[in-house]
């Protein structure tokens, strides 16, 4: 499918400096409206709430300084970067873990990268946005999936997503009472379910012809409230150790002739309180950062009057600054959304300033919409027909026509 080279490359780099004046967006609002002024509150939705998803629903979900290079105002969402410059490998840079990833058709790597992307932006979302893809008028390049350690990959929905020619970003998780600590996980008493698990993963990217396919172990640990019982943030770093390890052990992996790509998710809030460093395994064993975050409009917490806007600046920059200050990682925004507030403009301009902010970041490598709801928060678009039309304008965008080399 051509030549593909790691995010932020030349084509998207070479717009960058005409584009910039998008991303002024509006100042850095640190949780401005979410209710979240003087303690960490988890923003975002998640399916959890109650009690984990249903065994093998994918549709099931959780939502979640200074921009890097250069931003000179907080939240001013700019790239900041240059061709050359730290972060814009252009194909030429060493991945994670000191590979030289970026070589397209390099011996036994596959092609993109570390971010598995070609030169634009995976355009995405979770399971239910599969359906307005008549309206949006294109396929989902990647589409969000959660599973549970001990389900079978892929079920008959992934398959079907597969087959169509989406790739998966797809969680395998565990749940206090529900499922193994950290602990037990590091010390291998599930070594047989998660490699059989990461091997289906592997299986299936080759059978659907996928040379890249995402996978995520316990997506926002930072979210302690969601995870209590499981163990500590060191405890987490020394479970995905071991997990990673297995796929190293199996030769899965993207730069050893496999098509694992590891994604790191963490709630955007732990990159704007800086918590994300103490669930940093290393960046020889993550590939892409990520972060889920939303805009809530306060209804996180119902009954404490409106709360107003935030923008994805104020989202997302931290993000964006912590894989700058690693490497120049890549990005994905693994659950975006917003609530449709009383004026259906509102979440227009949210989703039309989140493909500003895409745009003038050349690290992000994905953008996936989480088209679902949770108690007191709908981040669903299908009743607006504006929302819909902002959303499929952002998809036919140039830079968001990216997609996983096949073969």
């Amino acid at each position: 499918m051509g030549r593909f080279v790691h995010v932020g490359g030349l084509a998207r780099a070479g717009t960058h400096g005409r584009r910039a004046s998008l991303a002024v967006l509006t100042g850095l609002v640190l949780l401005a409206g979410a209710g979240c002024s003087t303690e960490p509150v988890w923003m975002g939705a998640d399916s959890s709430i109650g009690g984990p998803p249903a065994p093998g629903s994918p549709g099931a979900a959780s939502p979640g300084a200074a921009g890097p290079g250069g931003t000179t105002a907080p939240g001013g969402g700019h790239g900041g970067k240059a061709d050359g410059a730290a972060g814009i490998t252009g194909g030429s840079a060493a991945g994670p873990g000191g590979s030289s990833g970026d070589v397209p058709g390099g011996p036994g790597r596959t092609p993109g990268g570390p971010s598995g992307t070609g030169r634009a932006v995976l355009f995405g979302g979770d399971v239910p946005l599969t359906k307005e893809e008549p309206q949006l008028g294109r396929r989902l390049a990647i589409v969000r999936v959660y599973d549970r350690i001990g389900q079978r990959f892929p079920n008959r929905r992934e398959a079907s997503l597969l087959s169509q020619g989406s790739t998966i970003l797809v969680s395998f998780d565990t749940y206090p009472r529900h499922g193994p600590s950290y602990a037990a996980i590091a010390a291998g008493r599930e070594d047989a379910t998660i490699r059989a698990f990461l091997d289906s993963v592997d299986q299936a990217a080759v059978k659907y012809r996928l040379r890249s396919i995402y996978v995520t172990f316990e997506h926002e640990a930072n979210n302690v409230s969601k995870h209590a019982g499981l163990g500590s943030p060191a405890e987490f770093i020394r479970a995905w150790d071991h997990v990673h390890q297995l796929a190293v052990d199996a030769h899965l992996d993207w730069n050893q002739g496999g098509r694992l790509h590891w994604v790191l998710i963490l709630t955007h809030w732990g990159y704007i309180n800086k918590s994300a460093a103490s669930y940093w395994p290393g960046a020889g064993e993550v590939d892409i950062i990520a972060a889920d975050g939303y805009n809530t409009g306060g209804c996180r917490h119902p009954g404490r009057g409106g709360q107003d806007p935030v923008s994805p600046a104020s989202l997302y920059s931290d993000v964006v600054s912590f894989a700058a200050a690693h490497g120049g990682m890549p990005v994905f925004i693994a659950e975006w959304g917003s609530v449709a507030y009383p004026s259906s403009g509102v979440q227009v301009n949210f989703i039309r300033q989140m493909q500003a902010f895409v745009d003038a970041n050349p690290l992000i490598a994905a953008a996936l919409y989480w088209d679902s709801e949770v108690p007191h928060c709908n981040y669903e678009i299908n009743n607006s027909s504006s929302s819909l039309a902002a959303l499929a304008s952002m998809g036919h965008a140039p830079d968001m026509q990216g997609q996983v080399a096949g073969g």
